[in-house]
């Protein structure tokens, strides 16, 4: 059957040249879509590693010195951090609130940010650096890279300066680039590595790594970040804010999931008004999560789906011109099959003929197409960002490009070749 097919495509070769060289250009600009639209998917299956629902952003005003209500007594950084410390045990106190948690330079889905050189023996990482209390992990739903609970994790980082770290970056403090050995990140909990940030005087360079947690996104579009979190406790040790640095400083509340209804946001500061006035302190506003995701996601999601516009374009071109092709081809051959049914051919023969034909020439125009591919590939011409480029991602692309042009061309050979066997004998004599 084989031989017979080549044969067939042998004394058709210039016709057949001509297709595969169509086929080759259709089949690398499909691979090329497919391979876009599987980096997107293979990145939404991967864990965001924190939870955004039920938690709000609770911003702390400072009255200011025009205010009729500000007190202006001169206040030492001592009593500013024991009024924003008297704020924050209020707000936890409300009987919808579930947790709240205070953060340094780390809110997400807002760009705000800090940086840091980790190092251990010569094995150094830079990571996103952050300083957050205990409860954090517990608001945001974060889980240990053990797959120890968000309430265990935070149990093990309960003392100020224990440093937790994701996943990711642990794992480049145990592990050369170069070495194959496999050692989980895990394995980091427990040790001291070298702090290369230091945020306040008197900071220890040696730090102790109390936990290790999953790895976590900065948003769904984006990949996998390396992030360090110190641990602080409010109103203890070296803690101090000033009215001018609050702006700097976050509180995040997870709200009881029957509580939070819509309205919670109006009711909640109409009844902690008065009581989340504190000194100069007050509730300047309240929104959810959900805002600043929405926000922050918005021209991610323009991007996504101009790309899988694209990408659908291309799937749909290469469609109707597979479709096209083997349909004229197959149309041109009418008298061909018939001929072939009159001497003794059945239907299904004669589909199987056409089908393997058409397989074949798919073959022969796809195999320079993934040269290409890979090319394309190694070359960083391709997105590698969020997900980076590699022989599974290569072979998962192909195979699935590789499937979609062998489903198109036998719709394309199939209702065509259907039509050409009801062509009656004589008819097809005629022609012949």
């Amino acid at each position: 059957m084989l031989i017979h097919l080549l044969t067939i495509i042998k004394n058709n070769l210039r016709s057949n040249v001509l297709l595969m060289a169509g086929m080759f250009v259709i089949a690398t600009s499909l691979w090329y879509a497919v391979d876009y639209v599987y980096s997107v998917v293979v990145n939404q299956q991967k864990s965001l590693g924190f939870e955004w629902e039920h938690v709000y952003y609770v911003q702390v005003g400072v009255l200011p010195d025009e205010s009729v209500e500000r007190d202006t007594t001169t206040r030492s950084e001592d009593e500013v951090t024991a009024e924003y410390l008297e704020f924050y045990n209020r707000l936890q106190r409300h009987p919808a609130v579930e947790s709240a948690c205070y953060t340094l330079m780390h809110f997400h889905y807002v760009w705000k940010n800090g940086s840091g050189t980790m190092s251990r023996d010569t094995l150094k990482t830079n990571s996103f650096y952050r300083e957050v209390t205990p409860s954090y992990f517990t608001v945001f739903r974060v889980k240990g890279a053990d797959g120890c609970s968000p309430e265990e994790l935070t149990r093990r980082a309960s003392h100020a300066n224990d440093f937790v770290m994701t996943e990711n970056a642990a794992h480049r403090l145990l592990t050369p680039d170069d070495d194959n050995t496999i050692i989980k990140g895990t394995e980091l909990a427990g040790l001291f590595i070298h702090s290369g940030v230091s945020m306040r005087d008197g900071e220890p360079d040696s730090v102790h790594v109390a936990a290790v947690c999953e790895n976590q996104k900065y948003n769904e579009y984006g990949s996998w970040q390396r992030a360090t979190y110190r641990i602080v406790q409010l109103g203890q040790g070296d803690f101090k804010i000033g009215y001018r640095s609050i702006p700097y400083h976050d509180m995040f509340i997870r709200i009881k999931a029957d509580a939070d209804r819509p309205g919670f946001v109006e009711s909640f500061r109409k009844e902690m008004k008065k009581q989340l006035r504190v000194g100069n302190l007050y509730l300047a506003d309240m929104r959810p999560m959900s805002y600043y995701r929405n926000d922050h996601l918005a021209d991610y999601r323009s991007d996504l789906y101009t790309y899988l516009a694209i990408a659908g374009f291309f799937l749909a071109n290469a469609f109707l011109a597979i479709l096209g092709t083997f349909w004229f081809r197959t149309q041109q051959r009418r008298e061909e099959l018939a001929v072939r049914l009159v001497t003794g051919a059945t239907p299904r023969s004669l589909l199987a003929l056409l089908m393997g034909e058409g397989f074949l020439l798919i073959t022969f125009a796809y195999v320079p197409a993934l040269v290409v591919a890979y090319n394309l590939g190694i070359s960083d011409l391709v997105e590698t960002w969020p997900v980076e480029w590699s022989a599974a991602r290569f072979l998962t692309g192909g195979i699935i490009t590789y499937l979609l042009l062998l489903v198109i061309a036998a719709v394309s050979i199939w209702f065509p070749a259907r039509q050409a066997m009801k062509i009656h004998p004589a008819e097809a004599l005629h022609g012949e």
